[in-house]
């Protein structure tokens, strides 16, 4: 008989949500029962145990070195740095247990999971990059996140083969770039959004293969354009002499001017190319992609964020070479795999890692279910080996008493087999994670649902300089790298790195009043929200899905209208 749509209430929010027919076959494909969270709040668990950018200094607790780490220092658990996480130092297996059948899986996993060591940041063949997490493959960055082969860079979130870039969120194959969204393959180019090929251009949106364009939207193979319109060549040089970008207050006034000439051009109803029976936003080359965004080279997925080269997966995050797997996060390379975070499967181009099971930090390896930190192994449960025939039998038996003796957390949300990791069990406070980016929530509401919290920030207490930044760079000397500023939307302190100042006065722009998380979250609110909504065509009138809510401002047309006018 086949599966018709079901409507189900979330254990957690309380909204209604659908299965659909093909996410039972994804669901009994892979032998689990049907999720009682929401697609958001799946979500929010994932990222929940994702620290991306709350960094700081502690001591390995095995070589006792002062390291950068994700773990601050008053977390209990044991923390080595990653040299001697990666070492034979120690043994992952020594930390083995019993299953005991007469307590919740859960309460196990979280005994095991921080009794552990936790490595201190995840990166790898970096130089002169001890503060970049989630990268691999930079030269002399500071505060990245989540990409790989980038140089003499900071304050970039998923940025992949720039150099001279500074603050940034999504950037591709780009040299000096500063305050870009969702930019490929630019140089030069400030301020601006959705933009690819680009160069010496300034405060601008959706334009491809242009260059020296100040203020513009919507345009293609232009040259020498001032908010839309076309200038010659002195005169945008005079434009930019009389309105330099050296200037703070100027610079204000300019973005609040480009902003109306964004708005007024149309906007493509969603942005997805080269694919096939795919919804979603920022989509490429993917077959049957369904609610996916930032993804590419999906086939028959759903549910993805992040997510590149991977088939027959559903609700994965910061994720690539996968197939067959189920809640992940924060992974590469894994097959058949449900419920784990943090895993490599040897080369990012191959699944090295199988049929792995609430895995947490398992690298390499095969066949285990309720371990954590672990690399290189095969059949264990809770860090403790067993022969191939007895882990299976385990493995079933633990399954049945999942079910019949789930885990209960501190607000009564139920978790057996099927369900992801509990919140509370995130090694890190909400606030410290990436689920504040997009579920933010207050300390309040937080410790209310039951989530853990870090105040250690908080405890710090700083002296803040008096010193006012000059409203011009042309004006900033160079002992502004000895003050201590104070960010004028949170109040919280943030210093002016060398490498930064340098940029800023190379390229002619002002220093920022925001600190870095705050400049973050300025680029992240720019995005519109990972969510779809039914409007019309504002060409043609035909019924559209589009990211732009229809009380949005925006121009939207559909995908026919806007390569017919926009191309």
């Amino acid at each position: 008989m086949p599966y018709k749509p079901k409507k189900r209430i979330c254990q957690n929010c309380g909204k209604e949500f659908v299965i659909e027919p093909e996410d039972f076959e994804f669901y009994q494909k892979i032998g689990v029962s049907e999720p009682t969270f929401c697609p958001d709040c799946r979500e929010q668990r994932r990222i929940a145990f994702r620290n991306e950018r709350a960094l700081y200094k502690r001591k390995c607790d095995l070589c006792g070195r002062e390291v950068v780490s994700r773990v601050s220092p008053d977390k209990s658990y044991p923390v080595y740095c990653k040299e001697c996480w990666w070492s034979d130092k120690w043994d992952p297996l020594s930390y083995g247990r019993d299953y005991d059948f007469g307590k919740p899986f859960f309460e196990q996993f979280k005994e095991l999971l921080f009794s552990t060591p936790h490595a201190s940041i995840f990166n790898a063949n970096v130089v002169n990059s001890d503060w970049v997490n989630q990268e691999t493959d930079d030269k002399n960055c500071y505060l990245n996140v989540g990409g790989h082969f980038n140089e003499d860079s900071a304050y970039n979130t998923y940025a992949l083969h720039s150099k001279d870039c500074f603050d940034n969120f999504w950037l591709f194959s780009s040299e000096l770039c500063y305050e870009c969204v969702n930019c490929n393959h630019c140089y030069k180019t400030l301020f601006s959004q959705d933009c690819s090929q680009c160069r010496d251009t300034i405060l601008s949106f959706d334009c491809r293969n242009c260059s020296n364009v100040f203020g513009c939207a919507g345009l293609r193979h232009k040259q020498y354009y001032i908010f839309n319109k076309p200038v010659s060549k002195k005169e945008y040089q005079e434009f930019l002499k009389d309105n330099p970008l050296t200037s703070y207050k100027n610079l204000l006034r300019l973005k609040e001017k480009a902003r109306k000439v964004w708005i007024s051009v149309p906007h493509r109803a969603v942005t997805i190319t080269k694919s096939v029976n795919s919804w979603g936003n920022v989509i490429s080359e993917s077959k049957n992609a369904r609610d996916c965004w930032y993804s590419e080279k999906i086939e028959d997925s759903r549910y993805l964020y992040l997510v590149g080269w991977s088939k027959d997966c559903y609700d994965c995050s910061c994720f690539g070479w996968g197939e067959l797997c189920y809640e992940v996060g924060h992974s590469v390379g894994f097959y058949n795999s449900k419920f784990s975070l943090f895993g490599i499967g040897g080369k990012a181009d191959k699944m090295g890692s199988s049929n792995l099971e609430y895995c947490y930090a398992v690298l390499t390896s095969h066949n285990c279910f309720g371990c954590a930190n672990m690399r290189n192994q095969e059949y264990c449960i809770l860090n403790k080996k067993y022969p191939k025939e007895e882990y299976e039998s385990l493995r079933r038996k633990i399954i049945k008493h999942m079910q019949e003796m789930p885990y209960k957390d501190k607000k009564g949300r139920v978790y057996k087999y099927g369900e992801f990791f509990p919140i509370e069990l995130s090694p890190f406070g909400y606030n410290e994670t990436a689920a504040q980016d997009y579920f933010s929530l207050s300390k309040k509401q937080a410790q209310d649902l039951g989530y853990p919290w870090s105040d250690y920030e908080s405890k710090i207490k700083y002296q803040f300089s008096d010193y006012k930044i000059p409203d011009d760079i042309k004006d900033v000397r160079d002992d502004i790298l000895d003050k201590i500023l104070k960010c004028e939307i949170t109040g919280k302190a943030y210093k002016i790195i060398p490498m930064e100042l340098d940029f800023y006065r190379r390229m002619g722009l002002p220093i920022p009043r925001r600190c870095p998380l705050q400049r973050h979250k300025d680029r992240l609110a720019l995005l519109p929200p990972r969510k779809l909504y039914k409007r019309k065509c504002d060409k043609c009138g035909k019924e559209i899905l589009t990211i732009y809510s229809p009380d949005r401002p925006e121009i939207v047309y559909c995908e026919a209208c806007y390569l017919k006018e926009i191309g």
